[in-house]
């Protein structure tokens, strides 16, 4: 097989993985809808309401440019310039959107100590900071094709985007332990509460931030390994992927403590 043959097979696998991940994306926003109508529309509007917004609809919208820019044909260079560097603008804010939201949740887990929303935020801000800066100043090449632009990111720009990702791996990690420290301090109290009223919101936010973490943990170490373990086309596959579980599994998290309330 020679090289434009494994370029287009490239290509091919990388439209295939945007199509998947777009398609969970949005085929969940609608599974959820309802429940959205009843548990955040149907309610007095409140910070968390707003929250939830932000996180659902600012990638519901924003990956629509991702759909043109891959398969609209015959888009200028220019363009195809202008639409990379949207999308890794879009991707860093929309991991600091999720991250911050994620903080939030165990912030709240926390009894609300000042501390930590002021590390956790300065975390959130600092890194999606340095993802934009990185995003400008260090644009990757966008290649054209007979349709739609494809990125060929270059082996020192791989590896600065694959910092970022391991970072907010290590980032959830240390998340998920202070989850799993507070399940650990709450199994005596969860057993008396559950005897006379539903389950509370911490109980659900040690759940969902469990299956959050460990479904975020796989695909996030899957991206990782494409930085350095694939072809100049496949480096940073899955990160379309990423975001989209991540955005769809925060929706999920934040709709089940509105059903809880």
């Amino acid at each position: 097989m020679n090289s434009q043959d494994l370029q287009l097979e490239s290509v091919f696998l990388e439209d295939i993985v945007f199509l998947l991940s777009i398609t969970i994306l949005y085929y969940d926003h609608f599974l959820t809808l309802d429940k959205e109508i009843q548990f955040i529309w149907k309610r007095p509007r409140n910070s968390s309401s707003y929250l939830f917004f932000i996180n659902r609809y600012f990638a519901f919208f924003g990956n629509i440019a991702g759909c043109i820019s891959l398969f609209i044909p015959s888009l200028s260079s220019s363009s195809c310039q202008s639409f990379e560097l949207y999308d890794r603008l879009f991707r860093s804010i929309t991991q600091g959107i999720v991250t911050a939201l994620l903080s939030l949740r165990v912030y709240a887990l926390y009894e609300c100590r000042r501390s930590l929303l002021i590390i956790f935020m300065s975390i959130a801000v600092l890194g999606t900071g340095a993802s934009i800066i990185v995003a400008v100043l260090n644009p990757e090449a966008s290649t054209q094709l007979d349709q739609g632009c494809h990125t060929l990111p270059g082996s020192q720009n791989a590896t600065k985007t694959a910092i970022g990702w391991e970072g907010l791996f290590v980032f959830d990690l240390f998340i998920f332990g202070m989850i799993m420290r507070k399940a650990y301090q709450m199994r005596g109290f969860e057993e008396d509460v559950q005897t006379i009223r539903r389950k509370s919101l911490r109980s659900v936010i040690v759940r969902d931030g469990s299956v959050y973490f460990i479904m975020m943990a796989l695909a996030n170490l899957g991206n990782i390994v494409t930085f350095y373990a694939s072809g100049s086309f496949q480096k940073g596959s899955l990160t379309t992927f990423a975001g989209c579980l991540s955005v769809t599994l925060m929706s999920r998290l934040m709709l089940n403590l509105h059903e809880a309330a």
